[in-house]
């Protein structure tokens, strides 16, 4: 069985590794030039430097060791786990967007690209560990919390640990 550990750490490190060799050995393959390019990479530039400040404020939320549910000794849901239940994950997946803008890098978007179904499929593999170990507990916060994208949470479902709300 594939554990979400193993997993993440192919998804996030290689994914970003590979994202930035490519989009640094094709850069300038964007076809955009001027004002069209700056403002494409400053605004890379500003993703990537906003996302790893909020990646790295919620790692910090983690234990030292959380390599699997019971290490964390909690759920999280409150905070950004509120709005996404991957803040984290959202994080890494704009952090490697930004690259390809910041170098104007088609092929680091299409690398980006062709690492998407594996986010996906981490989040698949991770959520059904934390089904096994939280029970209900996660799959009621699972029917009230998008995955990933915030924008995508239905209307009056937040969240909270009191179910009367």
């Amino acid at each position: 069985m594939l554990r979400s550990v193993v997993l993440r750490r192919l998804v996030a490190g290689v994914g970003t590794v590979l994202v930035i060799i490519v989009s640094v050995l094709s850069v300038g393959s964007l076809p955009l030039r001027g004002l069209a390019g700056i403002i494409t990479s400053l605004t890379g530039s500003v993703l990537f430097y906003v996302s790893v400040a909020l990646a790295v404020a919620i790692h910090r939320s983690y234990p030292e060791k959380h390599d699997s549910p019971r290490d964390t000794g909690a759920l999280f849901t409150e905070g950004p786990y509120s709005l996404c239940r991957h803040p984290f994950y959202l994080f890494l997946i704009l952090i490697q967007a930004s690259i390809p803008l910041i170098f104007l890098s088609f092929w680091g978007i299409i690398t980006l690209v062709a690492f998407l179904p594996l986010w996906f499929l981490l989040v698949r593999v991770e959520e059904k560990e934390l089904i096994e170990y939280w029970g209900s507990k996660y799959r009621e916060y699972m029917e009230k919390t998008p995955a990933i994208i915030p924008l995508l949470k239905k209307p009056g479902k937040r969240y909270s640990r009191n179910t009367s709300e």
